[in-house]
């Protein structure tokens, strides 16, 4: 149900609180690959849009000190636009590293691939149990409300990761998707598209159901059109800008 009323004050925290929110949520789904990187004794390294992990004795390995001042010497170009030396050479020190360095023991990568879309499920439901315990008392949202909508919310990123796939798919012919829940999808054997539906089904119940039952009906309107504004908005700023600038400084 909604009560097509617009609350101007209101409207215009909302779209800055999903753009801090965003980026919040971006940054601990990447601590959610970290920690089980770093229960598994690998290295890692966060950035704004990602993490890598890598062993610890990698970074002392002659292969790797080569194939880093490779990429130093070409830093300008493109691994396209490369010689065809360079990729060749490039080409045998990543095998020399593979072979020393399997990153695939005990699947330790495919739970450090699980982490991630675990950490933001695992914030969803926190957020939604705080929100359904609260609800029992009669009164308006406060503070604490608010946030625990944003944590619950956060289940978006399985709805908008989704979205995504199907317009790269649509309008630009891709056909394999880098996302963690295809990727784990494709490691367990299953078509690529399987945990990604299923993660879009969860993500679509739960958001609806924050949105259309616990957030109260004077609020409704203003948040979904100040949200869903606020919501591209924290994409493009973080993903487009500020998140890069914000780590090259750090």
């Amino acid at each position: 149900m909604l009560r097509f009323k617009f609350l101007p004050k209101f409207s215009f925290i909302i779209p800055f609180a999903f753009v801090v929110f965003t980026i919040i949520g971006t940054q601990l789904h990447e601590l959610g690959h970290i920690a089980v990187a770093k229960y598994y004794g690998y290295e890692t390294a966060l950035y704004h849009d990602s993490m890598t992990y890598y062993h610890k004795r990698i970074m002392q390995d002659e292969d790797y000190i080569k194939l880093k001042e490779l990429y130093k010497k070409n830093k300008n170009l493109e691994y396209e636009e490369f010689s065809q030396n360079v990729k060749d050479e490039v080409e045998v020190l990543n095998k020399n590293l593979d072979k020393k360095y399997s990153k695939q023991v005990n699947n330790s990568g495919l739970y450090v691939t699980i982490g991630g879309p675990a950490q933001t499920i695992l914030t969803s439901i926190i957020g939604f149990i705080i929100l359904l315990y609260r609800r029992r008392k009669r009164y308006d949202f406060k503070l604490l409300d608010w946030i625990a909508v944003f944590l619950a919310l956060f289940i978006l990123r399985e709805v908008f990761n989704f979205c995504n796939a199907v317009f790269s798919f649509l309008f630009f012919n891709q056909i394999n998707f880098s996302g963690d829940e295809f990727g784990i999808s494709s490691t367990l054997g299953f078509n690529q598209w399987l945990l990604p539906s299923v993660m879009l089904i969860t993500g679509l119940i739960l958001s609806l159901y924050v949105i259309f039952r616990l957030i109260p009906i004077k609020y409704r309107f203003s948040f979904i059109i100040s949200g869903f504004i606020g919501g591209l908005l924290g994409y493009f700023i973080w993903f487009g800008f500020l998140g890069e600038w914000v780590f090259r400084l750090f």
